[in-house]
């Protein structure tokens, strides 16, 4: 025996939650793409690996300046300042080691083009 509805008739107005998820992916899909294209280059993994091992160290002091009876807060704005100082240098140590990496356009001596003289060939579809 099944289940009768009797409320009238049933409609379905607008796209429900499918909707929203397909904008979503719409909207995420290119900015993801671009991020594993930028993640997967060899200046990306350079980035990827600085930041892992800022992090790392940044939490090491983080938890021996709470050890040592500083505040939480104070130990942050420390440790920010020095992130953000460390950031700057290291940016640019990898810019001018991408800048020495990039290869420069080769300069081609022009050479004279020897004219060829074209034999005569006769179209049969003309």
């Amino acid at each position: 025996m099944g289940v009768y509805f009797t409320g009238g008739e049933r409609l379905q107005r607008g796209r429900g939650i499918g909707g929203l998820l397909k904008v979503a992916s719409k909207l995420f899909t290119p900015l993801a793409l671009l991020a594993k294209k930028a993640v997967s280059s060899e200046t990306g993994k350079q980035v990827l690996s600085a930041v892992k091992k800022q992090a790392i160290n940044s939490s090491i002091n983080i938890a021996n300046d709470i050890a040592s009876g500083k505040t939480v807060k104070d130990s942050l704005d420390t440790e920010f300042a020095n992130v953000k100082q460390q950031s700057k240098r290291k940016a640019i140590e990898l810019g001018a080691g991408f800048l020495q990496h990039t290869k420069q356009p080769k300069t081609s001596s022009k050479k004279s083009k020897s004219k060829k003289k074209k034999k005569n060939q006769i179209d049969i579809f003309r």
